[in-house]
């Protein structure tokens, strides 16, 4: 998990439709606040503004692709997430759905990232939790700054202060709750997942020993081709474009056979 930067302007159609959107909604729920606080009147979201193509593309381009928590690539297979859950949250995974969520957050820039399906569907869904429940927003009329989530929001804090890489495995940082909380919660030291990273990093480690036959290969073209080719790949690897690069960023940190010459 990386900081990901986006452009400060959020898409036109957000800006556009969503504004509208986000007013309407605001003024039905203090028309109806019982019942959307108790369930029984709900939102009804369009997923054609919020995960609509130029927003997608947008969040596409800035995360290089990349899914916002996993780091996986998955493009325009990937979900349009929102940090906030639009329709209800709960504070632990098998606690009661609060309603009504954050509605006036469904069509905001800075709620929307791009996730890979197993992270958004099957793993955070609804769940956010706060370091202090009283002082969730349960309205557009509340202050959302007040809040302390503990999951690492992926563009106004900086995750690798939090998350650290032993190998493959993610861990919290000096015990960061945050950084513990968005590991287990969003299942990144899931097997699979660490499975994928191993054959990354192993990967990366080849290529490092590649390189560094460079003086047995400097008379012949295709060596040299060879090794120049390692040298990109290797050093594309631990810039925000490259897969898992929080891991391979660790990993060079921790001289796993890694430092680039």
């Amino acid at each position: 998990m990386i900081k990901i930067t986006k452009p400060t302007k959020a898409p036109a159609i957000l800006l556009s439709r969503g504004s509208r959107k986000r007013t309407g909604h605001c003024g039905d729920y203090l028309l109806h606040k019982a019942e959307y606080d108790a369930g029984q009147r709900t939102f009804s979201f369009d997923a054609a503004i919020y995960g609509g193509e130029t927003v997608k593309n947008a969040l596409i381009k800035a995360q290089h692709g990349k899914c916002c928590f996993c780091e996986r690539k998955t493009g325009k297979d990937g979900d349009v997430e929102h940090f906030r859950p639009k329709a209800g949250c709960r504070q632990t995974s098998k606690g009661p759905l609060l309603r009504p969520g954050y509605y006036w957050l469904a069509y905001d820039w800075d709620n929307l990232f791009l996730s890979c399906s197993a992270c958004n569907q099957r793993h955070k869904r609804n769940f956010f939790p706060l370091a202090d429940p009283a002082k969730r927003a349960g309205s557009h009329t509340d202050d959302v700054a007040l809040e302390t989530p503990l999951f690492l929001h992926p563009s106004l804090q900086d995750p690798e202060q939090h998350i650290g890489f032993r190998k493959e495995i993610p861990y919290a940082i000096n015990g960061s709750l945050a950084g513990k909380e968005t590991i287990k919660a969003l299942g990144l030291d899931r097997e699979f997942l660490n499975e994928v990273r191993r054959d990354h990093l192993n990967m990366l480690i080849y290529l490092r020993k590649v390189i560094s036959q460079e003086p047995k290969w400097i008379a012949d073209a295709e060596g040299r081709q060879i090794v120049l080719e390692a040298k990109t790949f290797l050093a594309k690897a631990i810039t925000d474009v490259g897969e898992f690069a929080a891991m391979a960023r660790a990993a060079a940190k921790d001289d796993y056979q890694l430092s680039l010459p």
